[in-house]
């Protein structure tokens, strides 16, 4: 598998980047598909629920944006 935007890495590591990319937005749309549990729920299912949630943030947070970086102005407006 080749892309074009990736022409200067190496064919290992384009390939494990995608592969964590795709492993990571599979695993986003199976906790963001998960349905609550009950509200007096204290089964396994609810310490699964908690547990893939806590862990989903954590992933979000790990590969966000650094905070405290100065703000970009992308906007066409001229600056008086």
């Amino acid at each position: 598998m080749s892309f074009p935007h990736v022409g200067l890495w190496t064919g290992g590591a384009a390939q494990s980047f995608w592969t964590g990319a795709g492993a990571l937005w599979i695993f986003s749309a199976a906790v963001s598909a998960m349905s609550p549990p009950a509200a007096n729920s204290v089964g396994f299912y609810a310490w699964l629920y908690r547990f893939t949630h806590l862990l989903a943030a954590n992933l979000d947070r790990a590969l966000g944006p650094v905070s405290g970086q100065p703000h970009t102005d992308f906007s066409n407006k001229e600056k008086a």
